[in-house]
């Protein structure tokens, strides 16, 4: 996966076969708003997780699914001395219709299904956040 900065705070970014992502701020945080920010990405990528391992356990139990659908809302909020943007809090919403309603297996998925997510799995456990730099023609 690669981003490239196009211009101002706009990115266009690659992974897989998925070319051409684009990656910006809205204008009220300085960016020009042609594509969702990383926070509405990574909130995507949260609901994504989460509603497809909630889906694979309910097919892999025999449940049929008419209607699944995520609602992700992240909280954000200002912190620590400096008061810089974080986001505090994220809330999911599932709401899903099945055509056979097993009570014991559709309540398994319900409480068993998260672990399989690998995104909230290593969100919830803290990720280790490596950098590194590579800086050219920096001047001494």
């Amino acid at each position: 996966m690669f981003l490239n900065l196009s211009e101002g705070l706009h990115f266009t970014a690659s992974a897989r076969h998925f070319t051409d992502i684009h990656i910006d701020e809205p204008e009220s945080f300085h960016g020009q708003d042609n594509g969702p920010s990383a926070i509405e990405y990574f909130l995507m990528g949260v609901g994504g997780c989460t509603g497809s391992s909630f889906a694979y356990c309910l097919e892999k139990n025999s449940i049929a699914i008419k209607d699944l659908k995520i609602i992700v809302d992240g909280k954000m909020s200002h912190r620590g001395n400096r008061m810089n943007l974080r986001l505090i809090k994220i809330d999911l919403e599932i709401k899903c219709s099945v055509e056979n309603d097993d009570k014991n297996k559709l309540d398994m998925c319900i409480n068993r299904f998260k672990e399989y997510c690998v995104l909230t799995e290593s969100i919830s456990k803290g990720i280790p956040l490596n950098f590194s730099f590579n800086i050219q023609n920096r001047k001494k």
